[in-house]
């Protein structure tokens, strides 16, 4: 996780650095609105496939941005969003199994470092493919009583995290735009409530042993672009 958070971070101080010596940009800050669709993979997530309820792994969540580009090719941006999951205490641990599903809530911020591919080969154009990496974490609450006989599940966190993903944006003349952005977070195990011990992962089906909690989010935002003359 540690290295994980490292190599990002260096990713988005290199991206930075490059960009000090890049031109002005007409379009530097930028704000956006964005919600998303959000799939949650923690442990014991395919539980809700035994018990026929995989949309239930779908979660809702909505968020704001702020952006500045340094050039046509690279730029920061900000997002901090708020929105409901779905986790599952372990069924194979009970004698009897069962499905033991909870649901809580989230507030994540992340700053990412955002790559323009068009940009790369020099052109500016109304449509932008883009790439991105970023670090930031989450605090989970709200957690709902799972019924497990005996499983705790904490009753709220701070988990590092980080991410990244790619974008496909539109901009029209007027500085208005539209985004799409599908993307991965990868967050410390104890985001969703359960923190399962080497132990419990050698002796209960159910736990991967993968160190992080897993979400799959696709966005669809809107933002605005603030025009600057170029000097």
């Amino acid at each position: 996780m540690k290295k994980a958070l490292a190599c990002a971070l260096l990713l988005g101080c290199a991206l930075a650095a490059a960009a000090q010596s890049a031109t002005s940009h007409e379009n530097r800050w930028y704000v956006s609105v964005q919600g998303a669709d959000v799939l949650n993979l923690y442990e014991n997530a395919f539980t809700y496939r035994d018990n026929g309820v995989d949309i239930d792994l779908f979660t809702l969540q909505a968020g704001a941005g702020l952006g500045y580009n340094f050039s046509e090719v690279f730029g920061v941006r900000t997002q901090l969003s708020f929105g409901s999951d779905s986790g599952a205490a372990n069924s194979a641990q009970t004698a009897g199994g069962g499905f033991f599903p909870y649901s809580f809530r989230h507030l994540d911020l992340f700053a990412d470092a955002v790559l323009n591919l068009s940009g790369l080969e020099g052109r500016v154009t109304p449509f932008r493919t883009l790439l991105y990496a970023g670090v930031g974490g989450a605090y989970t609450f709200g957690f709902t009583d799972s019924g497990h006989p005996w499983q705790v599940i904490s009753g709220e966190n701070f988990a590092p995290g980080f991410r990244m993903g790619g974008i496909a944006q539109y901009t029209l003349p007027s500085g208005v735009g539209f985004f799409i952005d599908l993307g991965g977070e990868f967050y410390g195990d104890d985001y969703s409530g359960l923190k399962p011990y080497e132990e419990d992962q050698k002796s209960f089906n159910g736990y991967a042993g993968f160190p992080f909690d897993l979400r799959g989010v696709l966005t669809l935002g809107v933002m605005y672009l603030f025009k600057q003359h170029k000097q």
